[in-house]
């Protein structure tokens, strides 16, 4: 390979046979390691349970606009941003780029796409008067279809990936043990708010925990931020936060009395405090 040298330096002395190969050899070593690195399998079911995620947030969120309920809505957008930026340390921790290739937008147009007619069909589903009620249904059906068909065609694509190495699960640091115990307490405490009477008090202290929720969402950087409590889960704590946010969903759509709310809401605090004792996730070098 003939070198093209700088304007005023000399052609450089080409490599030996040995430090070529050398090079060559390096260069496998460092794809090896992106492959450990990113475990594409694992990203595919994040992006499968997004969809899902993402499908029942936006029924819910439906159900509780069209019975004109403010409380319930922002209740429900703010517990979806929590899931929102768990679910990213938890992408992260697999390898996702922030940055993402040429390759992927085409990928991303669609998606962008897609997601832009499911809002506009949610939007005549929930404020036109004339659209039927089963409307509702028709954004949940769409995010899940494309969204989660995207993950399931990644998860096919990954399916001869080398499987990175397992993690051993690792007791949570303190940070993160009270960071999860405050996810617990603010699910908690929106679920009690959530079954008291939609008046000018309970919008007021439903404001208050949402906008303390808002700030913290801003420490997202620190090891206490939802990122970094995220990429520590492990399935014991995400499934306690599916059982939370099922029953903060159920408390939003249905007539539920203050006093059984605020049960239900003690319970979610002591199980997340329960399952913060759980090991968590060791991060992979």
């Amino acid at each position: 390979m003939e070198q093209k040298p700088v304007d005023g330096y000399e052609v450089l002395a080409p490599p030996s046979a040995d430090i070529a190969q050398r090079y060559l050899d390096e260069a496998a070593a460092v794809a090896t390691r992106r492959e450990r690195t990113v475990d594409r399998r694992a990203l595919a079911w994040l992006q499968i349970v997004n969809a899902v995620a993402t499908a029942a947030y936006l029924a819910v969120l439906a159900f509780a606009l069209r019975a004109d309920s403010v409380l319930a809505s922002q209740t429900i957008v703010f517990s979806f941003l929590l899931w929102v930026q768990l679910a990213s340390g938890m992408a992260q921790r697999s390898g996702m780029q922030r940055r993402p290739s040429w390759s992927k937008w085409p990928a991303l147009l669609a998606g962008g796409l897609l997601v832009a007619t499911a809002l506009v069909v949610f939007g005549f589903a929930v404020w036109a008067p004339g659209f039927p009620a089963i409307g509702v249904l028709i954004p949940p059906a769409l995010v899940l279809v494309g969204l989660g068909g995207y993950g399931a065609v990644q998860l096919a694509r990954a399916s001869g990936d080398v499987r990175p190495p397992r993690s051993h699960p690792r007791p949570l640091s303190r940070v993160v043990r009270w960071g999860t115990i405050l996810v617990g307490v603010a699910l908690g405490v929106l679920m009690t708010l959530a079954s008291a009477p939609d008046g000018v008090l309970a919008s007021v202290l439903v404001m208050l925990v949402l906008l303390m929720l808002f700030i913290w969402m801003f420490a997202f950087s620190s090891d206490l931020g939802l990122p970094a409590i995220g990429a520590s889960w492990r399935w014991p704590h995400l499934a306690i936060f599916a059982v939370a946010v099922s029953a903060l969903s159920g408390a939003v759509l249905l007539p539920v009395p203050l006093d059984a709310g605020a049960l239900a809401g003690a319970a979610v605090i002591i199980l997340f405090v329960a399952v913060s004792f759980v090991p968590g996730r060791a991060l992979r070098d």
